[in-house]
C-alpha cells in the first residue's frame, strides 16, 4: 500500500550514468511541454484525498478520461473487484504443556477468525495424500511450506475436518504469498517463521505429543471496487506489433491529496498523451491509469489478469510515473523489481535519468515494477526521490509543493524513452533486452 514510500527510499541508494536526451522527433515534441498545463492536472487531482474505492476515486478516472478524450483517444474503463484484509486484534498461540514458550505468530491474510484447542499432528506439506495417512480429525496440523499452493494447503485442512493448522514458512522472514481472496473453505491458521516451526517440530518429536490453542479474532476481509481507465495510441501505418506502456496512479493514501504521490505522474501520462495524439508511432503506445494502487498495486494485477499470454508478449516495456514532480526532489530516477537494467530503465537513463541498481524488492509490499515482471513484462518505475530530511507526512502531500520544472523534466524524459521505441521509422525492438542502438 506504501509501496510509493518504499520507491523514494530504495531508489537513492544508487546511481548509474546520467546521459544527454536523444535528438528527433522527441525531441522536438519537448519543446512543446505545457509545464502550466501539468501543474493544472495536479491541482484539480489533489483537491481532495482520492483514496482506493471511493467516490474521490471515480471523480478523479473521470477527470482523467476527459482529459483524453479531448486529446482524441479512444477510452474503456475497466472495473475491477479485489480484497482487503484488516489484521485480528487477537491472534495467539499456545502449547499447553510449554506455557512459557512465546510463538512469533502472523495472521494469514483473509484467513477466518476462529479458535482452535487440540493435540498437534505433524502433516508434512499438507498434501491430500498426506493427510489421508494422518488422523487430522479435531486436530491442528503442523504444515510445511512448498509443493502446493498455501491456499490448497488450508482447503486440505478443512476437507480433513481438522480444527486449526500451524503453517511454518520456508524461511525466517514474511510470507510473500498471501491468499488473494477469502477461501472457500477453511479453518482457523497461524503463521510461524522457520526457526520457531522447526523448534516446534522438535518439541513434538521429543515429547511425542505437545497439545496447543489458537486463536485469530477480529479480523476483517472486505470486498472493493476500483477502475482502470485505457486508452492508446495506435499505428496509422507501419506497425511492429509491439507495445509500450505508460502507466501512473489516480489514487492516493486516505488522508492525502495526493500531489506527488499519484497526480504528479497521471498528469506527465496526460502530457505524454496529449503530445503524442498526433504523432506518427510504428509501435502501440498504451497508456494505463491504475486505480487501487495504494491497496497493493491492485490495479496493476488487475490489468495484468485481464492480458493473454500474446499480448503479455508484445509489451517490450513499461514506464510506472509515480512521485516525480515534488520541489524537494533529486533526480528522476529509473528503478527495477530486479535491480537490473531492462529496456525501459535503459531508454529512461539515455533519456537523462538516473539508474538505481537497487531491487525494488528489497523495500517489500508491491509496486507496478514488481507485478508487471511477475508477468514477463519488462518495466521501471520512474520516481524523483525526495531526501529523508525534506519527507512530509502524507497530508502535507499538496499541490504547493510541486514544481513545474520536475513535472516538465519527467514529460521529457518519458517522451525521449518512447520516442525511442515507438518513434514512426525505428525498427522492432528484442522485447526485455538492454537499448543497444545508438541515438539517431
Amino acid at each position: 500500500m506504501r509501496a510509493f514510500c518504499r520507491w523514494t527510499l530504495v531508489a537513492m541508494l544508487a546511481v548509474s550514468l546520467n546521459l544527454p536526451l536523444p535528438a528527433g522527433a522527441a525531441a522536438g515534441l519537448q519543446d512543446q511541454i505545457d509545464a502550466d498545463g501539468l501543474y493544472g492536472h495536479v491541482e484539480r487531482l489533489s483537491r481532495l484525498p482520492r483514496a482506493a474505492a471511493t467516490e474521490s476515486e471515480f471523480a478523479a478516472i473521470v477527470y482523467v478520461e476527459e482529459q483524453l478524450r479531448l486529446y482524441g483517444y479512444e477510452t474503456r474503463l475497466q472495473p475491477f473487484a479485489y480484497y482487503v484484509y484488516r489484521q485480528p486484534t487477537q491472534l495467539s498461540l499456545r502449547t499447553v504443556d510449554w506455557p512459557e514458550r512465546r510463538w512469533n505468530v502472523t495472521a494469514l491474510t483473509h484467513g477466518p477468525n476462529g479458535r482452535a484447542a487440540g493435540e498437534i499432528v505433524d502433516a508434512g506439506r499438507g498434501t491430500a495424500a498426506e493427510l489421508s495417512r494422518i488422523q487430522a480429525e479435531g486436530k491442528i496440523l503442523l504444515i510445511r511450506r512448498g509443493e502446493i499452493p498455501l491456499g490448497e494447503k488450508v482447503r486440505n485442512a478443512a476437507a480433513a475436518k481438522a480444527a486449526g493448522a500451524i503453517l511454518v514458512n520456508d524461511a525466517d522472514g514474511a510470507w510473500s504469498e498471501p491468499l488473494e481472496e477469502p477461501l472457500d473453505m477453511a479453518v482457523p491458521v497461524v503463521l510461524l517463521p522457520r526457526t520457531e516451526g522447526e523448534l516446534l517440530r522438535q518439541r513434538l518429536l521429543e515429547k511425542g505429543k505437545v497439545s496447543a490453542e489458537l486463536n485469530v479474532s477480529g479480523g476483517v476481509t472486505s470486498r472493493r471496487t476500483s477502475y482502470n481507465l485505457i486508452a492508446a495510441r495506435k499505428p496509422d501505418g507501419a506497425n511492429t506489433g509491439q507495445t509500450v506502456l505508460v502507466t501512473a496512479r489516480h489514487d492516493s493514501l486516505p488522508a492525502s491529496p495526493g500531489a506527488n504521490e499519484g497526480a504528479s505522474g497521471v498528469a506527465v501520462l496526460l502530457e505524454t498523451a496529449r503530445l503524442l495524439a498526433d504523432q506518427e508511432v510504428d509501435t502501440e503506445v498504451r497508456f494505463v491509469s491504475l486505480g487501487a494502487a495504494f491497496d497493493g498495486a491492485q490495479g496493476a494485477a488487475a490489468y495484468v489478469r485481464s492480458l493473454s499470454e500474446a499480448e503479455k508478449q508484445q509489451i517490450v516495456a513499461a514506464f510506472c510515473l509515480n512521485g516525480v514532480g515534488s520541489a524537494d526532489a533529486g533526480e528522476l530516477t529509473a528503478v527495477t523489481a530486479d535491480g537490473q537494467r531492462n529496456l525501459p530503465a535503459d531508454l529512461a537513463a539515455r533519456a537523462g535519468a538516473v539508474f538505481s541498481g537497487t531491487r525494488l524488492s528489497e523495500a517489500g509490499g508491491e509496486g507496478e515494477p514488481i507485478v508487471f515482471a511477475r508477468a514477463g513484462i519488462p518495466a521501471a518505475a520512474l520516481v524523483a526521490p525526495v531526501p529523508a530530511d525534506k519527507q512530509r507526512e502524507h497530508p502535507q502531500d499538496t499541490v504547493d509543493r510541486i514544481s513545474r520544472e520536475r513535472l516538465s523534466r519527467a514529460a521529457q524524459v518519458v517522451l525521449a524513452a518512447v520516442g525511442e521505441i515507438a518513434g514512426g521509422q525505428t525498427p522492432a525492438y528484442p522485447a526485455g533486452r538492454p537499448a543497444a542502438r545508438s541515438g539517431r
